[in-house]
């Protein structure tokens, strides 16, 4: 009878250290799902802002083509404006850009206007911005203007995380 016994000595300590071990590689497993998966819904979440910031330079630009006179009007003076309680003016310089603001004005050679913003403003404030360039062209004797915006989910340019979005409007 001892026999018997000294042959299974040990047997019960490889069954704990394999089970142990395939418990290890499950939880390391599930950990990076999990990981993955967060990382994955916070990309969503930067997109989502990315495209909302395009979406409010949209708006913006339409908001002031669509005062008489347009403030972007190649033939006037359009600065000052506000959007999202920034106030932006002609020579002012675009957060997360080496690019100056041009809002209206350049006569016919030079149709295209420019400017942007952050969304920083209330309780939960964002890293947000959004540049705009508003062009207004003649095709024979029709005005159209193009609207185009490109929102970011941060205004840091050199962040390996920063998405970008665009939107643009034709009429």
């Amino acid at each position: 009878m001892k026999n018997f016994y000294k042959k299974q000595a040990g047997f019960s300590l490889f069954i704990a250290v394999t089970v142990a071990g395939v418990l290890t590689i499950v939880a390391f497993t599930v950990t990076k799902i999990v990981t993955k998966s967060v990382e994955y819904a916070n990309i969503g979440k930067s997109s989502q802002i990315a495209f909302f910031a395009a979406d409010a330079g949209v708006e913006c630009a339409l908001y002031y083509d669509s005062l008489e006179p347009s403030k972007f009007a190649t033939s006037s003076s359009g600065s000052p404006i506000s959007c999202a309680g920034v106030s932006m003016a002609t020579s002012n310089a675009i957060s997360g850009t080496s690019t100056t603001m041009r809002i209206g004005g350049g006569g016919d050679s030079n149709p295209t206007s420019y400017f942007g913003f952050t969304l920083n403003q209330g309780a939960n404030p964002l890293t947000a911005c959004v540049i705009v360039s508003v062009n207004k062209s003649y095709v024979g004797q029709i005005l159209r203007t193009r609207v185009s915006s490109f929102g970011y989910n941060t205004c840091d340019t050199t962040s390996s995380r920063r998405i970008e979005r665009g939107l643009e409007v034709t009429y």
